[in-house]
């Protein structure tokens, strides 16, 4: 699952390409994809597409396709079930496939995803998630595994590299762990979503680079590999990172850079089998892919609710609903502060939920709570957020922006009220129009 590198990386909304669920790959020296939709009520999905051409492989691509079967099993320690197939598509062709599993796949769920990212100001209003998420994925591909099909997708003359060992390995996980159904669990959770896919891209990452470096992989301290995998994203943020936001980016990055990192150390830990209870036995947050170390612990991200029913009473219909995790919270924030301070304000993260609610003729509201681990994380947090905001709005701001034991700071901008507020370890964030934002806070606070 990934992009192809320098040249073709630029027409993306990479961070949503997952919602596809076509564990997409391109050339993993600048890889990605990106997040999975947010729905609050699952609805029924048609899994079916059109059978593939049927097309013979050149003798050249059969024996690349036996290899990289054959690496793919050794190095993984998993033993075919079955045969995979492998399809060449031109671009044009890819094109349409991709658009063709957008919708199969949940397209109303992208745009409700969509909506509530908008909703927060992370995002532009109007942004056709499904629409972006189906043109980067026929732009940026040069090789796929399908599990809808089943098959390997080579598209547009892949010219073939270890890429195609960790489409493979791909392969080998839907064989063994059904991809769909782990990555299709309800009710829909952001958070862990984003930890499952950084297991599934951090495992085939794992055999791409043990097929490339051999034993030398095996020796690297596991926060070399979370370097060396990040540098491999350098030429990615120069042509996207201005284009897009960084909570975006960073997702994306995210499953590759620390994916590789968090099943590197598992499997130092205990063997091929501890990777395969990863998805038996996925981690249940971003916080443990960040911090191994939790989910060996099984730390737990605690479960943050809204009385929903008092929204309701007042005509608000709930339209989304999803945690955010650590990666989230650290991406919307490195929209407006440098990096390393991102990384510090998100680190103590307890447990986060997002809310999109919406009501006939009213502007979208929009309500954040976030618990933390400690009061002084907490206000970390709020620190970080008040100078993104500050940077949105140009530092016009208004309100009492100071990080008590109970404070809050208000934004208005554009028809749109945002309050930031604090009580000890709790932080909510409001936004929508002045009339509702009050009541939402108040709402929120009990």
């Amino acid at each position: 699952m990934g992009v192809q590198g320098k040249g073709r990386i630029t027409a993306l909304l990479t961070i949503f390409t997952i919602a596809l669920l076509v564990v997409s790959c391109g050339n993993k020296r600048s890889v990605g994809t990106g997040v999975a939709p947010a729905a609050v009520v699952p609805q029924p999905v048609a899994r079916t597409l059109a059978p593939l051409p049927l097309r013979p492989l050149s003798p050249k691509l059969q024996e690349m396709r036996e290899h990289a079967m054959r690496r793919a099993s050794e190095l993984r320690g998993l033993d075919w079930t079955g045969d995979v197939g492998m399809t060449e598509l031109s671009g044009w062709e890819y094109g349409q496939r991709a658009s063709e599993m957008a919708q199969v796949l949940g397209g109303d769920d992208l745009r409700s995803l969509g909506r509530l990212a908008a909703a927060g100001g992370a995002l532009p209003e109007g942004v056709d998630l499904a629409q972006l998420a189906a043109s980067f994925a026929a732009v940026s591909a040069g090789a796929v595994y399908s599990p809808l099909d089943h098959q390997v997708i080579l598209v547009d003359k892949f010219k073939g590299d270890s890429l195609l060992t960790h489409e493979f390995t791909h392969a080998l996980q839907d064989q063994h762990f059904d991809l769909l159904k782990l990555l299709l669990k309800r009710p829909y959770n952001f958070d862990r979503t984003e930890a499952v896919f950084a297991v599934v891209e951090g495992d085939a990452m794992n055999v791409q680079r043990r097929d490339e470096e051999g034993d030398a992989f095996g020796r690297k301290p596991l926060d070399e590999i979370a370097r060396s995998e990040g540098a491999r994203f350098n030429s990615y943020r120069e042509e996207v990172g201005a284009l897009f936001p960084k909570l975006l980016t960073e997702t994306f990055i995210f499953r590759y850079r620390d994916g590789a990192r968090f099943v590197e150390a598992v499997r130092r830990r205990g063997g091929e089998r501890a990777v395969d209870e990863l998805f038996t036995n996925p981690p249940q947050s971003s916080e443990q892919i960040l911090h191994p170390e939790k989910y060996f612990q099984s730390e737990s991200p605690r479960d943050v609710q809204l009385d929903e029913s008092l929204f309701a009473a007042n005509g608000w219909k709930l339209a989304a609903s999803t945690p955010l995790g650590e990666i989230g919270v650290r991406g919307l924030l490195m929209g407006g502060v440098m990096d390393e301070e991102a990384l510090r304000a998100a680190a103590g993260w307890g447990g986060d939920r997002a809310y999109l609610f919406e009501r006939a003729g009213a502007t979208p509201l929009f309500v954040w709570k976030t618990v933390w681990d400690r009061q002084l994380d907490a206000q970390e947090f709020l620190r970080a957020y008040i100078s993104l905001q500050n940077k949105r709005q140009g530092a016009a701001g208004s309100g009492n922006n100071s990080v008590a034991n109970e404070s809050q700071a208000i934004w208005r901008d554009a028809g749109r009220t945002t309050i930031a507020w604090i009580s000890n370890d709790t932080v909510i964030i409001v936004r929508g129009a002045e009339a509702d934002a009050g009541t939402a806070l108040e709402f929120a606070k009990q």
